[in-house]
């Protein structure tokens, strides 16, 4: 996402690629052409930093003020065997499989899980740019909350009262072993459906409404890039 040196042209002459040299520098011209198109000036472009900066002020600008939570009658998971063996997973530890529902403006889909062990439930999530993916979440009666997702470390801050741990891709077990463990006593008690979409939809958009006060830091948005090209990179040798 950032300007190429010149001497990345050099380098690439010198090995005899002029080929490929100018492809990199169509590349880079197009790219500079669509940043351009989302609002970036030549002084956004001038650095890395600059760029961070501009990415972190266009990414609060999309920012919702709020998300609501509306109970959809199904939805095609964008990976069916990783939500087939989410589902099983949750099944075998006992958890009751309730409604999904669909995050408006955002669009993810969240599907809860009901937990006998007071002040927990679980959900499975199909969330861009995480994907599908689990997480348990403990409850308290001062309104806060604390999640455990099976997903790698975002490289963001997270507002302290309502706090996303990366737990790494682990099973869902494991979630809820670390949740039992962390789970302080003044936990909420048994949750009923209502109670789980209620603590999920406040944790998000307070959340949401701190990260609008406080924005992103350039060093946010460098880690958030650094996922995005190694998953690209993944999927690429995938493929």
């Amino acid at each position: 996402m950032f300007s190429l040196q010149p001497d990345t042209f050099a380098r690439v002459a010198l090995c005899g690629s002029l080929g490929a040299a100018a492809g990199l520098a169509v590349h880079d011209f197009v790219r500079r052409r669509r940043l351009r198109k989302l609002g970036f000036t030549a002084a956004d472009l001038s650095s890395k930093d600059a760029v961070l900066r501009k990415w972190a002020e266009i990414a609060v600008q999309q920012i919702p003020e709020k998300i609501s939570l509306t109970q959809i009658e199904s939805h095609a998971w964008s990976n069916a065997s990783e939500y087939s063996d989410a589902r099983a997973a949750l099944e075998k530890l006992g958890l009751e499989r309730k409604p999904v529902f669909v995050a408006s403006p955002q669009k993810w889909v969240v599907e809860f899980w009901r937990s006998k062990e007071a002040g927990i439930f679980a959900a499975i999530l199909d969330a861009p740019p995480c994907g599908l993916h689990t997480e348990f979440m403990v409850s308290y009666t001062d309104g806060s909350t604390v999640s455990f997702e099976n997903t790698e470390e975002c490289g963001r801050r997270h507002l302290e009262n309502y706090n996303w741990i990366h737990c790494g891709l682990v099973a869902p077990d494991q979630l809820l072993d670390k949740a039992l463990r962390e789970r302080k006593e003044h936990h909420v008690g048994q949750m009923q459906l209502a109670d789980c979409v209620q603590a999920y939809e406040r944790a998000t958009n307070e959340s949401l409404a701190w990260r609008r006060e406080v924005g992103f830091s350039p060093e946010e948005m460098k880690q958030t890039y650094e996922r995005q090209r190694r998953k690209r990179s993944l999927l690429g040798r995938l493929s």
